[in-house]
């Protein structure tokens, strides 16, 4: 359960005057009028257990609308929650029901970002942490037997994937342009906690592109999709169709997901007479339509 309210009594300041070995940085945007500081308490030694007394104070940054602080590197997912601490000694705790958690991906350097009072937090990776994972996915030893790595294998200079087999080095004298929507490499990216985050497994793209022909008691999708993406053997078994009376969907279980649904066919359909073919060598698959009445289409779907 949340924890409740009750008197404080702050220890000393700690920010930029304090360094610890191990640590993360808190920034916390304050709405409202505050006579005192924000601070921070938790169920980690390095935040006190609870002890309202040891609650943590974090730095104002001119006015009281910004808190900073860093604080030792607590435990993943152990349980805090904001204070304002008045100079007085007293204290509030933020009005949630339930108490915060240090993400999961919590790390040295890394940065919270949060409101008072409202429960979704945003981690800001280290540079080091960034650069760190980016060298995981360089190895080439760990992409072995990946679609990636057989592609480039295959096909050389020529890979759908070739960009990945080369050594990129940024000249100390280049000028780098940043900004938004543009990508430099180096700074850190920002991710939500407490929010739904699409994963690469998880994130779905819808595709758009397909063409069709039609014929007396059938009609033929063709749905190109990128090279590579089908693998040479068993690609049937990561391509699932259902077919439904005046509808086609279709999914390819790959990273990210690939995604085709056609609604509003122009007439119904013999679903359990309908099939797929999936054609990795063509870099295609074919979707055979079943009419449940052998009428010609002029369209694909109904407008």
């Amino acid at each position: 359960s949340s924890v409740g309210s009750g008197a404080i009594h702050a220890s000393p300041s700690f920010g930029a005057a304090r360094r610890v070995a191990m640590a993360v940085s808190l920034e916390v945007a304050f709405e409202g009028t505050l006579d005192g500081k924000v601070g921070v308490s938790g169920a980690d030694p390095t935040l006190g257990e609870w002890h309202l007394s040891r609650a943590l104070p974090l730095m104002d940054q001119g006015s009281t609308s910004c808190w900073r602080g860093e604080i030792p590197l607590p435990v993943a997912d152990s349980q805090f929650k904001l204070v304002t601490l008045q100079a007085g000694g007293g204290g509030q705790w933020e009005p949630l029901q339930e108490n915060r958690r240090f993400p999961s991906t919590i790390h040295n350097g890394c940065k919270l970002k949060m409101k008072y009072g409202e429960p979704r937090m945003g981690i800001e990776a280290s540079a080091d942490h960034v650069e760190a994972n980016a060298r995981v996915t360089r190895k080439m030893e760990d992409r072995q037997g990946s679609a990636l790595q057989e592609n480039v294998d295959r096909k050389g200079d020529n890979a759908y994937y070739f960009a990945h087999t080369r050594h990129f080095e940024v000249p100390e004298h280049a000028k780098v342009i940043s900004g938004p929507g543009l990508i430099t490499g180096g700074a850190p990216v920002l991710i939500e906690a407490g929010a739904m985050v699409d994963s690469e497994a998880e994130r779905t793209v819808f595709l758009k592109d397909y063409s069709w022909s039609d014929s007396t008691n059938k009609v033929k999708v063709y749905v190109p999709v990128p090279e590579g993406l089908l693998p040479a053997d068993n690609a049937d078994s990561i391509v699932e169709t259902k077919y439904m009376t005046s509808e086609v969907d279709v999914t390819i279980n790959c990273k990210p997901r690939q995604r085709l649904k056609i609604e509003k066919l122009n007439g119904e359909l013999k679903v359990d007479s309908c099939t797929t073919r999936v054609e990795a060598h063509k870099n295609r698959i074919v979707l055979q339509l079943a009419k449940k009445r052998e009428t010609a289409w002029y369209n694909l779907t109904k407008k």
